[in-house]
Parts: structure tokens; sequence; C-alpha cells
């Protein structure tokens, strides 16, 4: 039978893995209040409270109670998150009045079991946390990805109600040039009508892209040889802008299937896009890699890199940075179209100053 003093003890404790445990299931406190709580409530288990003090590290972060550091004996217990150490619960006593308490025996086995159950409540907590991190980034990629089908869906329609007077214009545009006697300014007018319609469905035919209204003729395709083809064009281009091209690609490489055409754009339109990042020079390095389920060819850049809060717009068709003359808008779009249509995805990580890394995966 349990002691009077047993008694208070298993009291204290329970209460207070109670209070913690609620703490745990609350959800609505931010996570710094969570662990600032939890270390303030560990000592309340304890004989003598104002003589404990406790520290929670964490990987990137220490709580602690304010005389943490001055403790001694300390005991403490792993906080293991999916079989990874994450960090530790520890819990110290003071030396107030020059006594230490608990001689004999310096933490019963209550308080072990309490530092124990601690532990797992603050894993617990953090799983918690980065579930919920995943689950709204997840969120917004299904947004983002659903904006991007229904602006693909709405810019395709928009392009083939486009096409037909375009070509009238353009078709009008190259029989009244034909014309005897027209005057020079004339004549150069109607030239620059040509040259500005076939721009015009140069872009109409990007955003079909897009949009993934075209179908992709499927071949098996190397990406190390279609990366071959382009790169004495990509050199011939950074040459002239100080940026070093290296190449890095792995020679058991298998193939993909897909169109060779659509993916040497997509190739090329990452690549103009790495270029214009590196107004002043830098390196471009283009990778090839077998991973799981795929292939992925990655482009990097040591130039600009892309500010977060636009991050999620890059693929937006007629999105740009660059100066109105400079350029549409689109590449980023096809590319994003026409992997798609590849079943693949493409993902980017880019840090302002330090350059972007541009990911393409596709399935073998």
């Amino acid at each position: 039978m349990m002691t009077y003093i047993e008694l208070l003890e298993k009291n204290r404790v329970l209460t207070c893995l109670y209070k913690i445990a609620q703490m745990a299931v609350d959800g609505t406190h931010s996570f710094d209040t969570t662990m600032q709580t939890i270390i303030e409530l560990i000592p309340q288990a304890f004989e003598d409270p104002e003589k404990i003090a406790v520290g929670i590290q964490l990987e990137d972060k220490f709580y602690q109670t304010s005389e943490f550091n001055s403790s001694k004996n300390r005991y403490g217990k792993d906080i293991v998150v999916n079989g990874n150490v994450r960090g530790c619960v520890e819990v110290g006593r003071l030396n107030k009045g020059n006594v230490f308490p608990y001689k004999k025996k310096m933490y019963s086995i209550e308080e072990k079991n309490l530092m124990a159950s601690t532990a797992r409540k603050v894993a617990f907590i953090i799983e918690r946390r980065e579930a919920n991190t995943k689950k709204v980034a997840l969120e917004e990629q299904l947004r983002h990805a659903d904006r991007l089908a229904t602006i693909g869906q709405l810019a395709a329609g928009m392009a083939h109600e486009l096409n037909n007077p375009l070509g009238d214009i353009l078709g009008f545009a190259e029989l009244v040039s034909t014309y005897p006697d027209l005057p020079e300014p004339v004549y150069q007018d109607l030239v620059k009508i040509v040259k500005s319609t076939l721009y015009a469905r140069e872009v109409i035919k990007k955003v079909l892209l897009f949009g993934r209204q075209t179908q992709p003729c499927e071949t098996k395709t190397n990406l190390n040889n279609l990366i071959e083809d382009w790169v004495e064009f990509f050199e011939f281009r950074c040459e002239k802008s100080n940026i070093e091209v290296l190449l890095d690609m792995d020679p058991n490489l298998p193939t993909v299937t897909g169109d060779p055409a659509q993916l040497s754009q997509v190739l090329v339109n990452i690549v103009v896009n790495a270029i214009h990042a590196m107004p002043e020079g830098g390196v471009l390095t283009i990778k090839t890699a077998i991973e799981a389920g795929g292939v992925s060819m990655f482009v990097k850049d040591t130039g600009l890199g892309i500010e977060e809060d636009i991050k999620d717009k890059i693929f937006l068709p007629f999105f740009t940075t660059k100066e109105v003359d400079q350029g549409t808008g689109l590449g980023l779009s096809v590319v994003y179209g026409i992997i798609k249509e590849h079943g693949g995805t493409v993902e980017v990580d880019s840090r302002v100053g330090k350059g972007s890394i541009f990911k393409i995966k596709l399935k073998c």
C-alpha cells in the first residue's frame, strides 16, 4: 500500500501530466506558447517546485525556465519523432540554500515516468505541427494546380477564338501586299502587319501548349541526347553573357516516352529563363539523374533568384517580371503545360541573390 507521501507525489505527477496532455491535444496555442507552458508545468510535479529547472532542447530552438543553466544533477529523456531523435526534455535541481533535496535518490520512478511521458507528448506536438504544415502546403499546391488548370482552359478557348480572325488578317495583308504600284510606306505597313500577326500566332501556339490542347508525339527520348543536341546553342548564348555552362549527366539514364520537340522546348525555355536571370554572368548547370519512378533534369543558375511572394505565380501565363518588350510571360507556363501533358512534375527552388533550380521529373 502506498504511503501518504507516495500518494501526494503520484497525485502531483498525474495532475501535471493531465495538464500537459490538455496542452498537447488543444492545438489552439502557438508552438512556442505550448513549449513554454510545458516547462512551467513540469516543476509542479516535484515536491519542491522552486528548486526545479526545466529545459526543452529542440533542433532549432531551446526553451528553458529562468535558472535552468544554474541547475545540476540533470535528468533527461529524448524526444523521438518517427524514429528520429529531435531533441531532449531535461530537468535539473537548483542548489537553493546550499542544500540539494533527495540526496539518496535524486529522482523517483514517478518523476522519471513523468519525463518520459512529457517527451512523448512533445514528440506528438511536433509531429502534429509538421503534419499540419505539410497539409497546408499540399492544399496550396492543389489550389495552385486548380488555378493553372482553369487558366489553361480559359487561355486555350481564347486562343482558338483568336486564331480565325488572325488568319483572316494575315491572309488579307499578304493579298494586299501583292497589289502592283503600292506606295512604299503602305507596303512597309503591310509588312509590319504580317510580322505582328505571325508573332501573335506564335503566342497563341504557346498558349495552346500551356492549355495542353496539342497532343504530344510519343516516342522514346533520352534527355541526355536532347541536352547534347542543344548544348552548342546554349554555350554560344552563354558565352556572350559571360555565363559558364556545366553538364552533369548520368550516363546510365533510361529513356522516357515523350515528344522530343516539346521536351526540347521545355529545356530551351528554362535555360533562356536562367540566362535572363544572370545579367551579370554566372554559372548554368544542367544535370540529369535517375530517381525513384523516373528520371529528372535539373537546370540550375546562380542568378537573381525569385522573390518568395511571386514564386507561386511564375507558371501563370502572361506573368513576367521582365520589361514589356522583353518577353510574353509564356515561357514557364508552356513548360508547365508540356510537362503536365507528359505526366511529369515541375518544381522550383529559389533564393533571392543565390539563384534558382528547376527540376523536371518524368516517368520512364
